[in-house]
């Protein structure tokens, strides 16, 4: 079991600080959010920069996260997705990192629940053909507010795409958000299924509301907010899950917090949750 430092809990960091950040909070390793790295890499500088941190830190990259639009079926974007993929794959190949997590929107809203199981896991199928190429496997997110958002539904695209290196993660608060998942569903899946847990909290809009801004939700460290996060730790490690374990949080109050104080404190509750799990 390894906690990893998520990269949206720190937000408003780069790379390389991520990297320091999480190993003198005392985190095992590193997610690598996207955003920053695609910046890092506009900037020049390379996987040779980011290997000498993780040396100088001794750590590693768990995941790098996202690719997104996973659904799309226009052609242009969906080739764009593509090039991403490869791109990603290479670096994190020459990181050493494994995993890079994919997310489907809400592009296929207007479609057959079949129709979104079907299409998305056709294209999923070609990002994993191009991160098998680099020995990289994918994890999927299914965001509350869209189409594939439940335990259920995520197990669905799972075993639609039917690839080896292609399962899930365990986002806390999306699943108890769309109120269509429970701790016992959790605590009966695959452990197999899962290449990691991200551990959030917050609150949910009423059934029939909108859904905000999601910063307007997500704005709590672990155990602040209403999400039942024993419960689900408990069930997680029912699994026999012993991969990675990473908080996180979208929130503008808490990031502009103190970053290396936020890392700490939030990995100080995730580490008491498991343990008391």
């Amino acid at each position: 079991m390894t906690f990893a430092l998520h990269g949206l809990l720190v937000r408003y960091s780069n790379v390389l600080t991520d990297i320091m950040l999480g190993a003198e909070a005392g985190y095992d390793s590193v997610e690598l959010h996207t955003d920053k790295l695609d910046r890092f890499l506009a900037s020049g500088l390379g996987s040779g920069e980011i290997n000498a941190a993780l040396r100088d830190h001794n750590t590693s990259v768990t995941c790098i996260g996202i690719i997104p639009d996973a659904e799309t079926q226009d052609a242009r974007k969906l080739d764009g997705v593509l090039r991403k993929t490869e791109a990603l794959s290479r670096t994190a190949q020459e990181i050493g990192c494994e995993t890079i997590q994919v997310n489907a929107f809400t592009e296929l809203a207007d479609r057959s629940y079949a129709e979104n199981i079907k299409l998305t896991a056709a294209n999923i199928r070609r990002i994993c053909e191009i991160g098998a190429q680099y020995g990289i496997r994918f994890q999927y997110e299914g965001a509350a507010w869209t189409p594939i958002h439940s335990l259920r539904q995520c197990l669905d695209l799972v075993h639609e795409v039917a690839m080896d290196n292609f399962a899930l993660v365990l986002d806390y608060w999306h699943m108890w958000a769309s109120r269509e998942t429970t701790a016992d569903e959790i605590a009966r899946v695959n452990k197999d299924l899962i290449y990691g847990v991200h551990l959030t909290d917050g609150l949910r809009p009423e059934p029939g509301e909108p859904w905000p801004d999601e910063t307007l939700l997500r704005d709590e460290l672990p155990g602040d907010g209403k999400l039942p996060c024993a419960e689900w730790t408990a069930a997680v490690k029912a699994t026999g899950y012993d991969g990675s374990w990473s908080p996180e949080i979208l929130g503008r109050t808490l990031w502009e917090a103190n970053l290396p104080g936020i890392a700490r404190d939030a990995l100080g509750r995730l580490q008491a949750l498991v343990a008391g799990a």
